[in-house]
């Protein structure tokens, strides 16, 4: 019954029946997988990853309940944790085969764990496999892509042009599309890159229909309603130092930093957290299923700010606490840098900034999750170049209405300077230097898009790589120059 209700999407009642399951079978790994799951889709990851933990100390050896956990570990920012959940996955389906398809998703979630957990070459071991299982299973091709520079020598575009006529639905395009520009781009072919991922994100637009309007009237929004009056008041608020928020666009470099101030002894790299807008959301009662909406942002000034920053903190509970300081980097948090300063006047704010032309560029050239309309953006070029002017607007109001409460660090400048640019990052951490923090070496788990740069260390090829395109990115740069991205 509780597995009906979950897949109805109905998740508070799917997590009263798996308690009454539970009640009667305590400590069964198949039941608490179940209710974590619930509780990843109900938007409470603490109690999850804690059941989660609880079912793979018991050692549960059926296939599916040990996929589950793995998928549940890894939503909850534990990829280190479900890695030995997914490897035995696929050990057990050597032993007893199952369908392809299932195998394949089985492998495929192997891949993804070991590129997070930095075993690239594992990683790649068995997207290949779930290839070679289930041939069409296009987002393995895209991440595949993604690995390793390709070569004229050593690339998969035969393959993956081989392809094209076996899409069968908008996201198989689009991770197809992703995958082939990946790779003409890394074998030069800078415009039939450009042409890969126009084609791939064509259905994909027509689908989703993006208004670049609905964003420019949250911006407008955020602007209007959080002016420099809104920080004047003497309600209390949550005075925990914990919190350092690194914000920006995607693709900025916002892991690099993340990767320098967590290898401190002081701070506990968490990871993209969805805390601060999900107490916003459920502390607010603001109608719609949005969570990040002009009204939820408007009618959150009328919060506790004290309710809300405790909220938060104990939202990203039990996986913080135990270091003075933890990362929150999930970049749409830019959004909510006024509501931050409310709730938590003590938490330290950074965003990052880079080249508006490299910026745009490389969020277009990323693949988000179909499943998160924010980045709905990034199907079209100009809407990329469009969004930036938002955010660039929305950044200078912050500046102007919160005075040196928001720490601005040129993506440019830190790899060009990385030892000046952490220090002074640190300075405004309030933590002491430590040499670790420039180190490249880190066993800490990586579980965003930058997973494989960042293990490459520090690097400036990416510094104008909208220059290679030449005169096909024309119109973005005319339109950039109008809207006043370069001063």
């Amino acid at each position: 019954c509780g597995v009906i209700a979950a897949g109805n999407g109905q998740h508070a009642k799917a997590i009263e029946i798996f308690d009454r399951a539970l009640s009667l079978d305590k400590g069964n790994p198949e039941y608490l997988g179940e209710q974590a799951r619930s509780l990843v889709a109900d938007r409470r990851p603490g109690p999850a990853l804690e059941l989660a933990r609880q079912a793979a100390a018991a050692q549960p050896d059926d296939a599916r309940v040990l996929s589950n956990l793995g998928t549940v570990l890894s939503h909850c920012g534990e990829p280190a944790e479900a890695l030995p959940c997914f490897q035995r996955v696929c050990a057990l389906y050597r032993e007893r085969p199952a369908d392809a398809p299932t195998v394949a998703e089985a492998w495929f979630n192997l891949g993804a764990t070991l590129k997070f957990t930095g075993d690239f070459a594992g990683s790649e071991a068995a997207y290949e496999e779930a290839i070679a299982l289930q041939p069409s299973l296009f987002k393995a091709h895209s991440a595949l892509a993604q690995l390793r520079h390709q070569t004229d020598a050593d690339n998969h575009i035969a393959r993956l042009e081989a392809l094209r006529g076996n899409v069968a639905s908008a996201s198989d395009q689009l991770h197809l599309g992703h995958a082939l520009a990946k790779e003409l781009e890394d074998t030069g072919d800078h415009s039939g890159s450009l042409a890969a991922l126009a084609w791939g994100k064509s259905a994909q637009a027509t689908t989703v229909k993006y208004d670049p309007a609905s964003d420019q009237a949250l911006f407008d929004a955020l602007i209007s309603a959080y002016g420099a009056a809104t920080f004047r008041g003497d309600r209390p608020d949550c005075p925990s130092p914990e919190p350092i928020f690194i914000v920006g666009m995607p693709r900025t470099g916002t892991t690099l930093v993340e990767r320098i101030l967590g290898n401190h002894s002081q701070v506990f790299a968490a990871g993209e957290l969805a805390g601060f807008p999900i107490e916003t959301k459920r502390l607010s009662e603001s109608p719609g299923g949005e969570v990040l909406d002009a009204a939820t942002l408007t009618a959150a000034l009328s919060l506790d700010p004290r309710a809300l920053g405790d909220a938060y903190l104990d939202s990203t509970r039990p996986r913080t606490g135990h270091t003075a300081h933890f990362i929150d980097k999930l970049p749409l948090n830019f959004m909510y840098l006024g509501l931050i300063r409310r709730a938590l006047p003590n938490a330290k704010l950074i965003c990052l900034r880079r080249d508006p032309m490299d910026t745009c560029l490389s969020n277009y050239r990323q693949l988000f999750a179909t499943n998160f309309p924010y980045y709905n953006y990034n199907l079209a070029l100009l809407d990329c170049g469009r969004y930036y002017l938002g955010f660039d607007r929305l950044m200078a109001h912050w500046q102007r209405v919160l005075p040196g409460g928001v720490f601005e660090v040129q993506y440019e400048s830190l790899v060009a300077a990385p030892e000046t640019t952490a220090r002074a990052l640190l300075d405004y951490c309030e933590l002491p230097w430590e040499d670790s923090v420039l180190s490249t070496r880190s066993d800490a788990a990586v579980a965003t898009a930058s997973a494989v740069q960042v293990r490459q260390g520090i690097y400036q090829s990416s510094v104008d790589r909208w220059k290679h395109y030449g005169d096909a990115l024309a119109p973005l740069h005319a339109l950039l120059l109008e809207g006043g991205a370069y001063r």
